[in-house]
């Protein structure tokens, strides 16, 4: 789930508002399926040799894997935003290359990281940056850790 970094002003809304959007017209969309899947069943000819049920039950698998489908997609993205925090604290005291609101890369070391709204902000060379805004992170914290220079993210 991209992170947005807080130079964009109402940069986070935005893709709040976006999600919800687009949450609201799968739910649209499953409302609309159900309804016209109870319209065609209470209008169905039973003796009709059984065609109008073969497209019936294609259409009801069709819609019970589109719901698992969103179902995955929803557990995916609860489990990136849960790793975010942990994975921006990885990145304290290392060097990352970081790209600005303008388009302009940046190096330098993550001197800190401030939740806000739950989104991990990256302090480098003094300014704030969003997770979605690192391009490389090079070096390793400590010698146990597995990360070799030069990583790319």
């Amino acid at each position: 789930m991209p992170i947005d970094g807080i130079t964009g002003g109402s940069g986070g809304t935005f893709k709040s508002n976006e999600t919800k959007v687009e949450n609201q017209a799968m739910d649209m969309g499953t409302e609309t399926f159900l309804k016209l899947l109870v319209t065609q069943m209470k209008y169905q000819d039973p003796f009709s040799g059984g065609q109008d049920m073969g497209d019936f039950m294609s259409q009801i698998a069709q819609f019970t894997m589109l719901e698992r489908i969103i179902k995955l997609q929803q557990t995916v993205e609860d489990y990136a935003t849960q790793q975010a925090p942990v994975q921006a604290l990885n990145l304290l005291n290392r060097t990352v290359e970081v790209m600005d609101e303008y388009g302009q890369l940046h190096q330098g070391e993550v001197t800190a990281v401030r939740f806000a709204d739950g989104k991990p902000l990256l302090r480098v060379n003094g300014q704030e940056y969003s997770m979605q805004a690192v391009q490389r992170v090079e070096g390793s914290v400590s010698k146990g850790d597995s990360a070799s220079n030069g990583d790319d993210v």
